[in-house]
This record gives structure tokens, sequence and C-alpha cells, in this order.
């Protein structure tokens, strides 16, 4: 008999946690205020840098930088390289960095006249917030989900806990190998994905699906996934070769696409604050709904899996249609790009 451990976990991860660790590069405990030149800007994913020269007391020069948000999410809400042009004038209040003398992370930033910007501020919205003009079928009897889709975060009400709590019941076997889980397992650590439904909505990114008559493709705006989900197959192929993505294969049901996918890597369901892994046996069956007016996307989705998963866990997540282009995350981590080691 299995015995069942609730854990909750977090698929859809909290701000302080969300954003790649930033607890183990930075001590938040520690605040700072610095000011400086700016010498260069770096709009990267999976985290941005400012880079500054700060004058210290003996009157020499350190060189600084700050970490900011995903570059692709700072260019969608109005923040251009000339904000950061060469020798403006910029101060930083924020949290010290944790192994790197002249780094930190950014809370929010003042410049030489006055004016001061959030961390996650829009200066301007580049996609004005209007529905996209979309035939909703394609064909009759073929619902129109071509475009550029992406998953809105709630505001979070003031008080309330960070993080969902999304609780998997998971074998014991799981929670012997969670318990030897540390936050540098993180694939994303890595530049890699994680799984195809984390990644989906994580941080915000513009997906964008394209379909014909014989398959649909799925563009991941974050870490570059690529589904191809196969609709004139009505068996899995015996010769899969395994990945991230596993293999798809999908069905129209009325206005819903349904999706079955094996053929999977061995993973991570979740990787951020603990971690609850997933094996080569894993089964998934996903149902994409598409709206009567075409601009939202339902994904309901369901996972199975013998070795690690007491029972099928089940989700639900919308997205929707955006203007905002499409921006390939060419993963470029700059975390172990240190200033100056203590």
């Amino acid at each position: 008999m299995k015995l069942i451990f609730a854990l909750s976990l977090t698929l859809a991860a909290s701000a302080a946690f969300a954003h790649h660790g930033s607890t183990g590069q930075f001590n938040h405990d520690i605040e700072l205020d610095v000011s400086g030149v700016v010498t260069d800007i770096r709009y990267v994913n999976p985290h941005s840098y400012v880079y500054f020269d700060v004058t210290n007391d003996a009157g020499g020069v350190d060189p600084w930088r700050c970490e900011m948000r995903a570059g692709s999410l700072l260019k969608r809400s109005g923040w251009t390289e000339e904000m950061f042009a060469e020798g403006t004038e910029i101060s930083i209040h924020g949290s010290a960095a944790r192994r790197e003398e002249f780094g930190c992370y950014t809370n929010t930033i003042t410049f030489a006249d006055g004016r001061v910007i959030q961390r996650n501020e829009t200066i301007e919205l580049v996609a004005a917030d209007e529905p996209v003009p979309v035939d909703v079928q394609l064909a009759p009897g073929t619902p129109n989900i071509n475009g550029n889709w992406n998953w809105v975060r709630a505001p979070r009400i003031a008080g309330a806990p960070r993080g969902g709590g999304v609780p998997y019941a998971v074998t014991a076997l799981n929670l012997t190998e969670t318990e030897g889980f540390h936050r540098e397992m993180n694939p994303r650590f890595h530049c890699e994905a994680t799984n195809i439904f984390h990644d989906w909505t994580f941080d915000e990114h513009v997906n964008t699906i394209t379909q014909s008559d014989d398959e649909i493709e799925l563009k991941y705006g974050f870490m570059d996934i690529v589904r191809t989900i196969y609709l004139n197959m009505d068996e899995h192929p015996t010769n899969i070769v395994a990945s991230r993505a596993g293999h798809s294969i999908g069905k129209w049901e009325s206005n819903t696409l349904v999706i079955d996918t094996i053929g999977f890597l061995p993973g991570w369901l979740e990787a951020t604050r603990v971690g609850v892994k997933h094996g080569v046996n894993i089964h998934t069956t996903e149902r994409f709904t598409l709206s009567e007016d075409g601009q939202s996307l339902v994904l309901s989705y369901t996972i199975d899996d013998p070795d690690y998963l007491e029972e099928p866990y089940t989700r639900e997540v919308t997205v929707i249609r955006t203007p905002a282009a499409y921006d390939p995350y060419q993963c470029e981590d700059l975390t172990e790009e240190i200033t100056e080691g203590f």
C-alpha cells in the first residue's frame, strides 16, 4: 500500500521565488542604496542587468551591476535601452547580493531628473490592451487558435500570502527524493525548460500558435519550447524519441482541441521551492477550449504518473489573445558573471 504525503507546492510561483530564486542570489534582509553612472545595459533573459560605475570612499571606481526583470518583459513594458544610455546617472534602491561585492537586486531606480521607476512598473504598454480582431473559425468546424497568447497575473490582494499552494499527492518514493532537493537543481538556473505546463504561463511571456490542417505548432515565450501537435495520427508511433515536450497527437471536439502526450524525458513537475519529479511513464491530457468571441483560450490538463503521483493531478489556466509580439527567449543567464567575489 502506498503512503500519500500532501505537499504544498506552487506551479505559479510567488514573486519572491518566481524570478529564478532571488533569495538564493540576494539577501533581501540587507537593503542598500547605490548611485553611479551607467556603462552598459543588457536586456536579456532570464534577468536583465544594468552596469554602472560607482565612486568609492577612496576616490576609486567600483564596477557595479544590478539585476532587473527578464529583458523581454521589460521591453514589452516600455523599458528602452535609451533610458540607460552610457553616462546616465542613476540611483538604485535594492537588496545586496550574497556572493558579489558590487551586485544588487533592483527594487527602484531613480534618474537624475527625479523620475523613480519601480522594478515591475509598466512605463508604456507596448501592445494596446484591446481585443485582437480575429475570425473565430478558420473553416467550418475548425476553431482559429492562430496567434499570440499570454497569461496575465491577477493583482495580488494586499496582505494575502504569496503563491498559490498547489497540492500534489506524492508517493513515499517521491518524498525521499524531494528531501534532497536544492535550488541549483531548478532547470531554469541552467537555461532549460521545466515542463510544458509550468512554462506555458511562467513570467507572463507571450506564446504563439500556428495551425494547419495536419498539425499545430505551439512556441513558448519562456525557454523556447516548441511543440508539434499531430492531427493526422490516431496513435503514437512506437519509435518516439523522448524529449522535454513529449510527443503529442490531437483532435478537435467542437471548439476544443484535445491533446494526448507521452514520450517525456524524466524531469520536474515542480522545482521552485521544493522538487516534485516525474518519470518516463508520465501521460498528459490537455483540452484547449476557445471562447465564443475567440479572445481567450482555456487550458485544462490532467497529469498521470504511476511512479510519482498517487492520483491524477488536474488544473486549469486561461490565456488571452494579445497584440504583443512573440519574442524568442534566447536564454543568456548572467547570474554567474560575478563582478567581484567575496
